[in-house]
């Protein structure tokens, strides 16, 4: 078994469309011989990490919380 992936093998990895990673490739840690593209372990560790999403934390403050969070048309309880 290769320890590259190919764009299939990734998009198959990740469950995305393979034609995502070829539009998006110039922002993608990759190996590139001749024409060939090629995801190692350390790339896929690295493009997992640029679509990463952490929540923000917010200061714990009068006003803020699941309490301050109201669904779009309502109003808050005064």
């Amino acid at each position: 078994m290769s320890p590259f992936l190919d764009y299939s093998g990734l998009a198959a990895l990740l469950d995305i469309n393979e034609s995502w990673l070829r539009r998006h490739i110039k922002r993608l840690p990759h190996e590139k011989y001749g024409r060939e593209v090629r995801f190692s372990a350390e790339n896929v560790v690295e493009i997992r990490k640029l679509h990463t999403v952490q929540p923000h934390t917010i200061p714990a403050t009068a006003g803020t919380g699941p309490a301050a969070l109201v669904p779009l048309g309502a109003r808050r309880a005064a």
